[in-house]
């Protein structure tokens, strides 16, 4: 391992891990670093496998999503985003199938971008990630308010999205929106299919005339929103999907690049701290964006790293109950809520903070020079946001907590792609050192299995 710096630098896509306040805390230093090189070596060489291969220990089924390349169903994807006529789209689907997508809207286009006048699209409604009637209910009147006062057919395009076309969430939401929004007066309703081509959504779709878009292949749910799962919505939408997946590939090459080298990998060295960390008892992990556009970021990236390390067994079958178990804040709102545990609870915590340099033009953003707010007089929203940030920090590095940072260049959709792919990178290691499958979910399979009986 060469010398570490205080941070490491992805200039592709813009991406620096800032990592300081997270060694020589707890006792984790460099010195545990070191000690743990081999076993990150380890790690950095599945990763380079499993991109060659598409295959890792433990599972039977192709992996394939650090791939990041143009397939078939990619742009049998784009083609249909690029025909798609209507003035509402509702994405229906249940964790990797809609979390990814709600990334990619909030982060490059906003969370209020249907009420935008300048969209680069149709609105973007979100369906079917949980099963609350009062929320379908409420969607189902927003449209047919919009049909009422439409001048010409308000057109709705539904698409359900679901590997197996069988989630209880996505088939259930999907049927009854057809139900409740079919024979509206106004309202023109189409249904297009991700999912596998034998499906009963694939059949629903065929039957009204609608699109069946392929499952990417070898890619599980909470990996799969650089496929056509998550770029659908996102072409349809405006995002630059060109640009999105060249950050994802410069970040992957890069790490590919650096190999074991913890000096140039920020992502081996993020997964490996967190690791060590974990192994000293801090294993409720925080993930604090300091931005209302990247809160979807930290619920995504939930359910990344909860699925896919929380595990009963390692790979030899030894009995491990091992997982961090993340945590979503969002500053500076949860440092008047959630911070005061952070800094005064329990030792059992890590806090990793994600901001963005240069936020843009944003001509409402300086305080103005007014006696009243001579603290304030002169500074942008922006520059307190990171002040707030980095005072956190340094506060719950003073307490002995530890914390690390990534920081975004800027919000755009080179920079959005390489932080995901960074993300899913960190994931992919840490399982490798914990020596787990990182790509089943046997526990999901459970509760899904029980709800089949009862039904």
């Amino acid at each position: 391992m060469t010398q570490l710096p205080d941070s490491i630098r992805l200039d592709g896509p813009g991406i620096e891990y800032r990592f300081a306040r997270s060694l020589g805390v707890g006792g984790v230093g460099r010195a545990e670093l070191l000690a743990a090189q081999p076993l990150a070596t380890r790690a950095a060489d599945a990763f380079a496998a499993l991109l060659e291969s598409g295959t890792t220990v433990g599972l039977d089924e192709p992996v394939w999503w650090p791939r990041f390349e143009d397939t078939p169903a990619s742009a049998a994807a784009l083609a249909w985003a690029g025909e798609l006529e209507a003035e509402a789209l509702i994405s229906i689907g249940i964790g990797g199938s809609y979390l990814g997508n709600r990334v990619l809207r909030d982060a490059l286009l906003g969370p209020h971008y249907n009420a935008r006048g300048d969209r680069g699209g149709p609105e973007l409604w979100f369906a079917g990630y949980h099963l609350d009637p009062l929320e379908l209910r409420d969607l189902v009147a927003r449209l047919r308010a919009r049909a009422r006062t439409a001048a010409d057919p308000f057109r709705v395009e539904l698409l359900a999205i679901s590997k197996s076309g069988t989630t209880t969430e996505t088939l259930a939401t999907t049927l009854a929106l057809l139900e409740a929004l079919e024979g509206t007066p106004g309202l023109k309703v189409g249904l297009s299919a991700l999912t596998a081509p034998t499906s009963v959504l694939a059949e629903l779709a065929a039957a009204r005339g609608g699109s069946h878009l392929p499952f990417p292949e070898g890619i599980g749910g909470r990996w799969c929103v650089l496929t056509p799962v998550g770029l659908s919505t996102a072409a349809a939408t405006g995002v630059d999907v060109a640009a999105l997946l060249a950050g994802a590939r410069e970040t992957r090459d890069a790490l590919i690049a650096a190999g074991n080298d913890l000096a140039r990998n920020p992502a081996l060295l993020y997964a490996l701290l967190h690791h060590l960390h974990g192994k000293a008892g801090r294993t409720q992990a925080v993930f604090m964006p300091y931005g209302e556009r990247l809160r979807c970021v930290a619920e995504w990236y939930v359910q990344l790293l909860a699925e896919s390390l929380g595990k009963e067994h390692d790979r030899a079958g030894g009995t491990v109950h091992c997982g961090r178990t993340p945590i979503v804040a969002v500053g500076s709102t949860d440092m008047h809520a959630q911070t005061q545990l952070h800094q005064a609870g329990p030792q059992d915590k890590t806090v990793t903070t994600l901001d963005v340099r240069d936020w843009g033009e944003v001509t409402v953003d300086r305080v103005p020079q007014l006696a009243e707010a001579k603290r304030l007089a002169g500074h942008t929203i922006a520059a307190l946001n990171t002040l707030a940030r980095e005072a956190n920090e340094e506060a719950l590095f003073g307490a002995g907590r530890p914390s690390d940072a990534f920081v975004l260049d800027r919000l755009d959709a080179r920079a959005v792609g390489g932080l995901l792919a960074l993300l899913m990178a960190t994931v992919a290691y840490e399982g490798e050192l914990l020596d787990v499958c990182a790509y089943d979910q046997p526990g999901v399979e459970a509760y899904k299995a029980i709800m089949r009986a009862r039904l």
